[in-house]
């Protein structure tokens, strides 16, 4: 049993965050997102701070030359919305936040633009712009769809200079943008960005002798006749070049021109310039598509040209694709450092630019590009240390990398150090950086001096002889906090909120408010409580939890996946395999073993007394129905219904392979990674995360009855809020008082509210339309409190709605006064 893997499977499943900005009249509530610094003040430096969803890391090159303590590293933290700076050795040494509202002495702007989600950054150091004005710290702030652009103080890191913002949220052409995922700044002050949710990239210049105004440049990306941006692809296994049907040129791709004009999901960007100036590239991570897309700049206009696209490479003979790459760097000599972030890798490809101005078209596989290293996997930090056979290797866990930075000095050459590793001190190494943002932290890797191998990365405490943790940022472990949240539950009789803190193995329990209370059970579960419902009994409530691998098992069923009961005190009832209660049945077993683990979950009292259903979804996109007798203590195998739609194919595990319905919605009745589960009177609900859609169950034998919510392909999606259409949903939840459902709308990134569907029937296309009550909250909040960026689980307790985000590791408390009307 690989147990670390349990957890990269859960989280790549989804279950893995001053300024008048609400839009409510009431302060919002949040909880297990609290600042927790004063606590941390015994820990080294690099430790006395905590980050939340780090995602990018740049550096400014010229302040390399000060040495490690002088050195600037900026960190996007985005889940704190703000931007941290450190220097080399990981000290925090200033932070661009809420509270920076000086005004550039040349800004055009009347005041400070307010930072609300700092996705991306990027740094232009006064060493590599050709106009020093330019030089500074430019922000994508997807929650006001801008870029901020601020300049450091040179004598105090905790200081900046607001000079300018531009973008608007928007679908069309100039400065439109609608979550701008990443950019760059190239020498001459060009601003590319990735304009994510519209799949193009667009190309700007800022012009400091006009007021830094904006000047549109260009658009990349695949349109329709009307000549709107649409996501293109996907890259097919066995059809496009990319996968092993070579060709002469990209063009060929399976006769369909979007594919090679296109993107899905536009992300990680960078420069590089050659050593004459006569030739600048970029660089952009076609995250959708699994590939990157190199294009040649113009030097005069800024217009760009493709030249070259990577998603298959050779690594030490073998081949390999680029799954999901979030990140893109380069160094002086032009080699190209990606994070890879589905592959939880990082890999360094030699200069693609052989004759330094010759990028060029590959024509077959024997000209793939070459890994010059490979390095890393997924896991999670604190799994990882509770297994011997992986904490040893912890330096190589990385949670969906999202930046690997060479650090180079002023002049190009690599900034290095000295370490130990495995008892041998190597000496003058360069250094990378790597966000880490599944792990909430940043990492320092350590290269060969000859290039071809990474060493090792920092370690935690205990690792390999180290006396405390070399990564950035101390761990989300402390008491009360969440590291990613996979369940809520709530108990009406005590007035509690359950919450499963998946990856530190363990059950919060919260007052009403938001308290802290202990560890439901008095200690961590272990592995993998990804369900929680409260029910009630005849003499009050009891609380069932479902875990991906049950380590209380007896041998041979140790790691087991189970069904736990426990009184409402959190004392232990009964405990079921539910491995061989659905061995030899038509759908695969629940077990972890065959990736088909438990997922989400909810039991709902019978008649007559005593008599419950048990509904819970599974990874393999099953949703299943029990029965449990509470006075026999029994629990047996009622129905299993639905299963993936062949046709989309498969983004999971190692052997993943695209469909060619991948981005299209599944056929009825099938899921594509299943979520939270829901049974009310009439019907079961559960969760289509990727098919956009919610399908309505018959209890009885779990035949399909309809679907809430328009449906859609993978990933796509309309950008505003509209009452039937969502975002990557997740969590389901209901108030039996005011007979309302709830959402948790994942990358719409709020709670919606509709009527009781059981009371409305499925129209002639097998829609059900119950009323739309609200949401909560306004989105452009981002991940300030109150924004819900990435919401995940929605539950009722108490005259109260409370709702889990990803990004932002929190719960948030809202009041029905507080919806947001339709």
């Amino acid at each position: 049993m690989n147990l670390p893997s349990i957890f990269n499977r859960l989280w790549r499943a989804g279950l893995l965050s001053g300024l008048a900005l609400a839009s409510t009249a009431q302060a919002t509530q949040t909880f297990a997102d609290e600042d927790r610094s004063a606590e941390l003040a015994s820990q080294p430096p690099h430790q006395r701070y905590q980050f939340n969803s780090p995602t990018t890391v740049t550096y400014d090159k010229s302040s390399i030359g000060a040495g490690a303590a002088g050195a600037r590293v900026y960190v996007a933290d985005m889940g704190n919305d703000r931007v941290v700076v450190l220097n080399l050795n990981g000290q925090k040494i200033g932070v661009l936040d809420a509270a920076d509202t000086l005004r550039a002495a040349d800004s055009p702007a009347a005041a400070v633009a307010p930072i609300k989600a700092p996705l991306g950054i990027a740094f232009l150091s006064a060493s590599e712009a050709l106009d020093p004005r330019l030089a500074g710290l430019y922000v994508n702030d997807v929650g006001s769809h801008q870029i901020h652009f601020f300049r450091p103080d040179a004598a105090d890191a905790d200081k900046f200079y607001y000079v300018t913002s531009f973008g608007v949220k928007g679908s069309g052409g100039g400065l439109e943008l609608n979550v701008p995922r990443n950019m760059v700044v190239t020498p001459q002050g060009w601003v590319y960005v990735s304009d994510e949710f519209n799949n193009r990239i667009k190309g700007f210049r800022l012009n400091p002798d006009a007021a830094y105004a904006v000047t549109y440049l260009n658009t990349s990306g695949a349109v329709d006749a009307g000549g709107h941006a649409i996501p293109a692809g996907p890259v097919i296994p066995g059809v496009d070049k990319d996968y092993g049907s070579d060709s002469g040129n990209y063009s060929s791709y399976a006769g369909q021109p979007n594919k090679v004009a296109g993107f899905r999901i536009p992300q990680g960007m960078t420069y590089w310039r050659s050593p004459a100036g006569n030739h600048t590239y970029l660089y952009v991570c076609d995250n959708g598509n699994n590939r990157i897309k190199i294009f040649e700049v113009n030097q005069g206009s800024g217009a760009i040209t493709l030249v070259d696209i990577i998603g298959r490479y050779t690594a030490n003979g073998t081949a390999g694709h680029l799954k999901r790459p979030r990140g893109v760097r380069t160094d002086k000599a032009g080699n190209l450092y990606v994070a890879d972030s589905y592959n939880g890798q990082i890999l360094k490809f030699a200069n693609l630019d052989g004759a330094l101005g010759t990028v060029s078209y590959r024509a077959g596989g024997a000209s793939d590009a070459s890994a010059a290293w490979t390095y890393g996997r997924l896991g999670i930090q604190q799994i990882e240390l509770r297994a011997p056979v992986t904490a040893a290797t912890e330096d190589a866990a990385f949670q969906l990398p999202n930046d690997a930075v060479p650090i180079e000095n002023p002049d190009g050459t690599p900034y290095r150090e000295s370490i130990w590793a495995s008892g041998v001190f190597y000496s003058n190494l360069p250094v990378l950086l790597v966000s880490d943002p599944g792990n909430h932290r940043i990492k320092k890797c350590w290269a060969a001096s000859s290039g071809g191998s990474i060493v090792r990365c920092s370690v935690s405490a205990g690792v390999g002889g180290t006396a405390s943790n070399e990564f950035w940022g101390y761990p989300r472990t402390l008491t009360g906090q969440v590291h990613a949240i996979s369940a809520m539950t709530y108990l009406q009789g005590s007035s509690r909120l359950l919450v499963s803190d998946t990856p530190n193995t363990r059950i919060n329990m919260y007052s009403a408010s938001g308290a802290y209370l202990g560890k439901f059970g008095g200690g961590d579960i272990n592995y993998g409580v990804t369900g929680i419902s409260a029910f009630p009994v005849s003499a009050g409530e009891e609380v069932a939890v479902v875990t991906a691998a049950d380590t209380s098992l007896p041998f041979p069923y140790t790691g087991d996946s189970s069904l736990r009961i426990y009184k409402a005190d959190g004392t232990l009832r009964y405990t079921f395999n539910l491995g061989y209660r659905t061995t030899g049945l038509a759908a695969p077993k629940i077990a972890f073993a065959n990736a088909n683990f438990p997922v989400g979950l909810h039991v709902k009292a019978e008649a007559p007394a005593d008599q419950f259903s048990v509904y819970l979804t599974s990874f393999g996109n099953y949703a299943w129905k029990f029965s449990y007798n509470r006075a026999a203590g029994t629990l047996s195998y009622a129905w299993a219904a639905g299963g993936a739609d062949a046709s989309k194919g498969t983004d999971v595990g190692t052997s993943w392979a695209l469909g060619p319905n991948f981005y299209n919605q599944g056929a009825a009745g099938t899921f594509d990674t299943i979520q939270g589960i829901l049974a009310l009177n009439n019907r079961v609900y559960a969760v289509d995360r990727r098919n956009q859609r919610i399908q309505a169950l018959n209890p009885a034998n779990g035949a399909l009855l309809g679907q809430i919510g328009q449906g859609g392909g993978t990933y796509d999606h309309n950008g505003n809020i509209v009452a039937d259409e969502f975002f990557l949903p997740e969590g389901l939840g209901y108030d039996s008082t005011r007979q309302r459902l709830l959402v948790g709308d994942g990358f719409n990134m709020v709670a919606k509210s509709f009527a009781n569907p059981d009371l409305v029937a499925p129209n002639a296309s097998g829609k059900i339309l119950p009323a739309f009550n609200g949401y909560w909250l306004n989105p452009a909040l981002g991940t300030r409190p109150g924004g819900l960026f990435a919401t995940q689980q929605a539950v009722a307790g108490g005259g109260k709605v409370y709702v889990s985000s990803l990004i932002s590791c929190r719960v948030t408390i809202f009041d029905w006064s507080e919806l947001t009307p339709p």
